[in-house]
């Protein structure tokens, strides 16, 4: 599939987001990872092509956050997923702790 391809059938970034948490399992663990992953779908092959896009990567973030937290859709590994709850905790009890 080339960019121009990805670029007309994916419409919104949250359908490039699925598309890829989809085609490339390992994505599903790292938001960078499927930062990167986007932008290359995007046509990105180096760095200057990644800031010419525009895609921002706290989009991403929030994205894959909404397919696997509420949408239940490409979760990630368990270890990645116990991890990101844990550390959820942990910023809450802070929080909390100092409020």
């Amino acid at each position: 599939m080339n960019s121009s391809t990805v670029s007309n059938e994916l419409k919104t970034i949250k359908d490039l987001v699925c598309h890829v948490l989809n085609k490339y399992p390992n994505t599903r663990n790292s938001d960078t990872r499927l930062y990167v992953q986007c932008c290359k779908e995007l046509g990105a092959t180096n760095l200057e092509d990644i800031n010419k896009i525009g895609l921002s990567i706290v989009s991403i973030h929030k994205l894959r956050q909404v397919v696997q937290n509420k949408e239940h859709m490409y979760l990630p590994d368990t270890s990645v997923e116990n991890g990101r709850k844990r550390r959820a905790k942990e910023i809450r009890d802070y929080i909390l702790m100092v409020i």
